[in-house]
């Protein structure tokens, strides 16, 4: 039975490895806005002595590109799949020499020698899906240097409400969505707030429960959140959205309101990372 494109973004963590079928890595390598940002933060953070880090090495792509700019790589993959066909690119690079491909798990891989930098791309809208935060928990404490620099160096979480029709033909289906390509979208009814900030400088906590004051521009019916995540990979580089990865996505609202404009509201979200936007809670009072 076919996925949905949502499941083609979705890795299989029920499984125990969190492994994305081939097309998906084909997508992400031919992606031109992320490739693009991602070898631009590479560009400022490394140099020819550098020690870098990969955790989720998935085809090599960017192993290779940091091993021609640093003095060495150590690339972390967990799928026994894929891992192999970064070893068969790796080879076909000529960097073999400087970059030690290694079959392990990112949340507990401690290597020989701790990196001046960092790369951790398991990145999604709001960091609920990916384990994004608790390998970097664990690469700051036990792979980064001291005052060594972590890809990306910080997430900013925002939203805005609006309303959206989950339903046609007078089937109604609440769930969901990301803004792909194609998709209708909400009409928004707010500006954009700042929900949570994660800095990957320190530790950050896994399970969030908060609410930010908001007042609506409009008046009508909320019943979504349009959720977007603004990444901060490097000083000068910044990663907003793509089809591929991180795509702005709607999420129906536990509960709707007739608003008036100018109206003062309450958002509300409480969702724990590594898990999914159906098992996350969000509503407005």
């Amino acid at each position: 039975m076919a996925g949905s494109r949502l499941d083609h973004h979705s890795p299989k963590y029920a499984d125990g490895i969190g492994n994305f079928g081939l097309s998906y890595h084909l997508e992400l390598i031919k992606d031109a806005e992320r490739v693009s940002a991602i070898t631009a933060a590479l560009d400022e953070c490394l140099n020819e002595d550098s020690v870098h880090c990969e955790l989720g090495v998935g085809t090599g792509i960017f192993a290779i590109y940091a091993a021609k700019r640093c003095r060495k790589v150590y690339a972390v993959e967990r799928d026994p799949a894929i891992f192999r066909i970064a070893q068969e690119n790796i080879d076909r690079s000529g960097m073999g020499s400087k970059i030690e491909l290694i079959l392990a798990d990112a949340s507990t891989f401690i290597p020989p020698e701790k990196s001046d930098t960092l790369l951790v791309e398991m990145m999604s809208v709001w960091c609920i899906n990916e384990p994004q935060i608790p390998v970097l928990n664990h690469a700051i404490k036990h792979i980064l240097k001291q005052n060594g620099r972590a890809i990306p160096g910080r997430i900013v979480n925002t939203f805005e409400l609006g309303y959206y029709h989950f339903d046609a033909l007078g089937v109604n289906c609440k769930a969901s969505i990301p803004e792909f390509s194609g998709i209708t979208k909400p009409r928004i009814m707010t500006t954009s707030y700042v929900f949570n900030e994660f800095d990957f400088r320190q530790n950050n906590p896994e399970r969030f429960e908060h609410t930010v004051p908001v007042t609506s521009l409009l008046s009508g019916t909320i019943n979504c959140a349009r959720l977007s995540s603004l990444v901060q990979l490097s000083e000068g580089v910044t990663f907003f959205s793509t089809d591929s990865l991180m795509p702005q996505t709607i999420i129906p609202l536990q509960n709707e309101l007739e608003v008036r404009a100018g109206e003062p509201l309450h958002f509300s979200a409480a969702f724990d990372v590594r898990t999914n936007l159906d098992d996350s809670n969000f509503w407005l009072e």
